[in-house]
């Protein structure tokens, strides 16, 4: 108890204690020693969402948790490189309204692992802190949602799932939850079906650390009843009365899970293997996994972890219509579909305030910006995990990152204000080259 204890004060007082400490997990001597001393270890009550331990955990999430391993590419494809060496001493970011910072200032600030920036088939700028490296497998949070909803979508393009049928026509066990009972797949999808949930992950008795106990990455409190794996916690959960399936974007983790579990039942394969479809059409080279829970099921919400050059490589394939190495591999209606996006007003009446600017709305699964000249897709993962692909100016960007705060007001907007230059630098480039 006194160390389920000592985990929740952690959380609660690491936005004030450790904000401005830069230092990588070699330099805060952490997992370093042996034994390793106290106060330095990394462990199941630590390595998720405490800093400054997932400085160190992010880059070892198998080593603390159960996981399932994605094999590589029968055929590894080579990542052509053609790296502009100006870009550190040129581009500036504009952190607030009266200071802008140069490149590596921002990439300090705001705790970057590794920053990889694409501009069609080749990767234009890289830069590797806190001990990663292009290989190196991080763990990228929530945004395995969005490969969960690329593969619902896909399943979707194949025939196998249809987002105007009920949840509950694919998933009849989810009958006895006011949350999914009466929804249909594309509210699901979207995250716009009705669930009281509340999603503070900073709060211990809050419902996402609940079901992350569930799963098993969180310890258990003395006196709290949990259900006995992730599908019967799904069963249990119940609308929100005050609004309507289809009328509130609202971000539930669990909603994912879902996701998963009808793309599973339409498709009778599951996350692993349809990943491993998309990662061996993109020739990946490196390690990666996903976290399972303590049954052995996938965690679906955020539990990827993959190397910065495969996610560069399916940027690549993504910013290509879904094409890579002579080969469809994501049907280009899907990435039409996603640039569509889904209901604004949805998204502006939800949960997120951070990036509701009037421009953004949430597409199976994934952050849609509308905004005109800087339209992009993406996926985001608490901690600073970032794919953000814009197909209109044929550029990505892949940023992981072990921030302090799961979720920080200040750090998204600078984030994205940080690929904007980016983007408009190697854009302006481009075009002054013509």
């Amino acid at each position: 108890m006194k160390k389920i204890l000592i985990t929740i004060a952690t959380l609660l007082v690491t936005t004030s204690l450790f904000a401005q400490d830069y230092r990588t997990h070699e330099e805060l001597g952490i997992m370093q020693g042996i034994p390793v001393p106290e106060g330095k270890k990394v462990d199941k009550d630590n390595a998720l969402l405490t800093f400054p331990f997932n400085r160190w955990s992010y880059q070892h999430m198998r080593e603390i948790y159960p996981t399932a391993g994605i094999p590589k590419s029968e055929k590894v494809s080579p990542v052509q490189k053609n790296i502009d060496k100006n870009v550190d001493q040129v581009v500036k970011v504009q952190k607030d309204a009266n200071e802008m910072v140069s490149l590596p200032a921002y990439i300090k600030e705001t705790y970057t692992d590794a920053l990889v920036v694409i501009k069609g088939d080749q990767i234009v700028y890289e830069n590797y802190q806190n001990g990663m490296n292009a290989h190196q497998p991080h763990q990228m949070m929530s945004c395995t949602k969005s490969f969960a909803g690329l593969l619902a979508l896909v399943a979707e393009a194949e025939g196998k799932l249809d987002e105007e049928e009920a949840v509950t026509t694919y998933i009849p066990e989810l009958k006895s939850a006011t949350a999914f009972k009466d929804a249909k797949v594309k509210h699901v999808l979207n995250m716009t079906n009705s669930m009281a949930f509340d999603e503070t992950y900073s709060d211990p008795k809050s419902d996402i650390v609940h079901y992350g106990t569930v799963i098993g990455l969180m310890p258990e409190l003395d006196g709290v009843e949990y259900a006995n794996d992730i599908y019967e916690y799904l069963m249990t959960l119940s609308i929100d009365k005050t609004i309507k399936h289809g009328e509130v974007f609202n971000y539930q983790t669990p909603k994912t899970d879902v996701v998963n579990w009808l793309t599973t039942r339409a498709t009778n394969e599951d996350f692993q293997k349809g990943l491993h479809q998309i990662w061996n059409g993109i020739g990946a080279e490196d390690e990666t996994y996903v976290i399972l829970d303590k049954n052995g099921a996938l965690f679906a919400g955020g539990g990827l972890n993959a190397s910065p050059e495969d996610l560069a490589r399916f940027s690549m394939m993504m910013l290509n219509d879904g094409k890579a190495n002579g080969q469809q591999i994501v049907p280009s209606a899907v990435i039409k579909d996603l640039q569509k996006g889904a209901n604004p007003e949805a998204f502006k009446h939800g949960s997120e305030t951070a990036m509701d600017d009037g421009d953004w709305s949430y597409r199976a699964q994934w952050w849609i910006r509308h905004k005109e000249g800087k339209e992009a897709i993406m996926a985001i993962g608490i901690h600073g995990q970032w794919i953000y692909i814009d197909v209109e100016r044929n550029m990505a960007i892949v940023k992981q990152s072990s921030q302090p705060k799961s979720a920080d007001p200040f750090m998204e907007p600078y984030n994205l204000r940080a690929f904007d230059a980016l983007i408009e630098y190697f854009s302006t480039k481009e075009n002054a080259s013509k």
